[in-house]
């Protein structure tokens, strides 16, 4: 933190020579009133000349006011005393203000449409969308830049971005490379489960297809409609990558714990992984560890995580699989979804015929799904969440008994005990 050091002297008037100062006060540019600054302690004295810190960091560059004041034992103030003060650019904090965009040409700085950055700070994760109404079908280039609260402005950077004349068209396949692009279509093929129009899409690259030193990987997709491709993108920085498959990784809530499950193979020389949370999908801490099975089989893994008293909102996981050589990749990152504390209700219970399910307002509804199993983790009822004022349930077919019953939404499981007359 920037301080600024000062001296200042002190004194009592006649009348008052046997008062001590005891206390004093300072603030910068605004006074909130007497007592009511940040206070300076300091060892009681008749006059003397004593030593403050003040903190500058926190103030935007340039000049400010600096006013001071002390009080006596007999809780008389002193006259308020200023100093002129001036805040370099390299005392305050940095912080990225604004910034700017614009497709294919540069208007000049400060020219282009705004991007709002929604809490300013010195390293930010900032999502933003641009217009494109008006822009020709085919390959246009994005750029964008962000200035500080200082005035300077960043590197500008780009992206290419395609403007596609039917909005329902849907990416349906890939292929990807390494050192030699073998031509469109010719590649390493890739195909996606679930067709969308645009979205994150995973794939499997099998270890041993990697080739030596090989450091870039190369990967572009095509549409259903006329197969056309996109533009091809390099993703750098693959080195030593791990003799490890992720077969899959998931995070879901049950009650007040969040349960990461994932699935491995090839662990030839895996050591262990971290289980990483965060709160907001870029600062992760390591909340725990399990050792590797190792083998070539496929094998199984779950880390239960408390988040009670957890704020509402999506908590974010990823894994950090280290090797027995302390090299180390991350997995993508999964998240589970706290609800605001209120839990769904089944009543009544015991039932007969039928339950209702309460206090479900809060939940996402529309992706909203119903399970009741018995205690053996057989399933008699998965349904979606009627379309209704209620969510009522029948349970005519149900034999006598004890039964859960679970809602499960993205991220998140609650779960009830149901006995059935």
């Amino acid at each position: 933190m920037k301080t600024l050091l000062i001296l200042f002297c002190t004194g009592l008037s006649v009348a008052s020579l046997a008062q001590n100062v005891v206390q004093g006060e300072y603030f910068i540019d605004t006074d909130l009133g007497y007592g009511n600054n940040t206070p300076v302690t300091f060892t009681p004295s008749a006059d003397g000349i004593f030593q403050l810190s003040v903190p500058v960091s926190s103030y935007p560059p340039g000049y400010h006011k600096l006013y001071i004041r002390t009080k006596d034992s007999d809780g008389k103030w002193s006259f308020t005393s200023r100093r002129n003060i001036e805040v370099l650019a390299s005392e305050a904090k940095i912080t990225t203000a604004k910034g700017e965009y614009f497709i294919d040409t540069d208007p000049g700085f400060g020219m282009g449409l705004p991007i709002t950055i929604a809490t300013p700070d010195s390293i930010i994760l900032q999502n933003f969308a641009a217009a494109t109404t008006g822009l020709s079908e085919g390959y246009h280039k994005l750029y964008g830049r962000l200035t500080d609260n200082v005035g300077r402005w960043s590197i500008t950077f780009r992206r290419n971005l395609e403007i596609y004349k039917d909005d329902n068209n849907k990416v349906v396949s890939g292929e990807y490379f390494f050192t030699t692009d073998e031509g469109f279509g010719d590649c390493t093929p890739v195909t996606f489960a679930v067709p969308a129009a645009d979205g994150s899409f995973t794939f499997n690259i099998p270890r041993s297809s990697i080739p030596q030193g090989a450091d870039k990987l190369f990967v572009r997709v095509h549409d259903d409609i006329e197969s056309r491709w996109s533009l091809t993108q390099m993703l750098g920085n693959i080195v030593n990558p791990l003799p490890l498959t992720l077969l899959n990784l998931t995070a879901i809530k049950e009650n007040d714990t969040a349960l990461v499950d994932w699935q491995t193979a090839d662990e030839l020389n895996t050591s262990h992984f971290n289980i990483q949370r965060s709160t907001d999908g870029v600062r992760f801490i390591t909340v725990g560890t399990m050792s590797a099975k190792a083998g070539s089989a496929q094998n199984n893994y779950t880390y239960a995580n408390e988040v009670a008293g957890m704020a509402p909102g999506k908590v974010y996981y990823r894994l950090q699989m280290v090797d027995k050589d302390g090299s180390f990749t991350y997995s993508k990152i999964v998240y589970i979804t706290i609800v605001n504390g209120v839990r769904i209700t089944i009543h009544p219970n015991p039932a007969r015929g039928y339950f209702i399910i309460g206090n479900y307002e809060s939940i996402d509804i529309k992706n909203a799904r119903v399970l009741v199993t018995d205690l053996t983790g057989r399933t008699f009822i998965s349904q979606k969440f009627h379309n209704a004022t209620q969510q009522k349930i029948n349970i005519a077919p149900l034999s006598k008994g004890l039964y859960m019953v679970s809602v499960i939404t993205p991220g998140n499981v609650q779960t009830q005990k149901l006995v059935v007359e």
